[in-house]
């Protein structure tokens, strides 16, 4: 295991991984990225599906959810998340609205949130989007955001980081975690999308290399292997981090570990579970 990383067979059941560096003193904050190991859920979803929008028993999921944050010791009802779509929108969590995030019904739209209140779970999901958590040990703030390919060069991760700073984190202070995530070897793209981003973020070039396996015409290659963590640490870097880490897993290569929505399509599945990644603080 790469140094600062720590795998958690949790008494809870569910299997996560930490990263030393969004640890705080005495467990001041926790987090999670958790694997698909340790859940209720069986069939496509085995076992530890959190994803509130799939086809799975309603009845699993929230089991699920409930045993994700009992490993990192919050109760059911302390679990903070969004509807997911794809945006660059990062809200936040105070004392006046943290109730519709907390209530699975009423959860806001978005991809990222931030939050100083304590005992509250911040939960973002994926099955090979990134989850990247963050944390200002010294302000006590935390953050975290889904970044898949249309939020990351939309901004998500740029947004996360200025609704920090905008609640009194300190860039220096700030750490990012990029966790578990489609890796480049397994992201096969288009070259329509090598245009798209490349000339919306030109600092992107580096990110893409072409794909051994495709056809290479005059014009090049046909496809390419897309650096999705890879970007989104040159978006960190962006937002002015320096601390900046992440996990070496890949969910698409380690369906023991992962779900992987790019995996489940390769193999004509109809869906697949939902991960959870979790950051907390007292």
């Amino acid at each position: 295991m790469p140094e600062g990383i720590e795998r958690h067979d949790s008494t809870a059941g569910p299997v996560f991984f930490s990263h030393a560096e969004l640890q705080g003193k005495a467990d001041e904050i926790r987090h999670g990225f958790f694997t698909r190991i340790g859940g209720v859920s069986t069939g496509l979803y085995d076992s530890l599906n959190c994803g509130l929008g799939s086809a799975d028993s309603a009845e699993n999921v929230a089991k699920n959810r409930a045993l994700s944050g009992a490993a990192l010791g919050l109760a059911p009802e302390r679990l903070a998340g969004l509807y997911q779509t794809h945006s660059a929108d990062c809200l936040v969590i105070d004392s006046q609205t943290q109730t519709q995030y907390l209530n699975p019904e009423t959860r806001p739209h978005g991809d990222g949130l931030v939050t100083c209140l304590d005992n509250i779970g911040i939960a973002i999901l994926g099955a090979d989007c990134l989850p990247v958590l963050f944390a200002d040990k010294k302000a006590g703030i935390i953050g975290a955001c889904h970044a898949g390919w249309r939020g990351a060069v939309s901004g998500i991760i740029e947004n996360t980081v200025d609704a920090m700073c905008a609640i009194g984190a300190h860039l220096g202070d700030m750490v990012m975690v990029i966790g578990p995530g489609i890796h480049q070897k397994s992201y096969q793209v288009s070259t329509d999308m090598v245009t798209e981003i490349s000339t919306l973020k030109p600092d992107s070039a580096r990110c893409f290399m072409p794909d051994p396996s495709a056809e290479v015409t005059a014009e090049g290659a046909s496809h390419y292997l897309f650096d999705l963590p890879g970007f989104a640490r040159i978006a960190g870097q962006r937002a002015g981090l320096h601390h900046i880490h992440s996990l070496p897993f890949d969910t698409y290569a380690d369906s023991a570990l992962f779900f992987s929505h790019r995996r489940a399509t390769h193999l004509g599945e109809p869906e697949t579970g939902r991960l959870i990644s979790i950051i907390t603080k007292k």
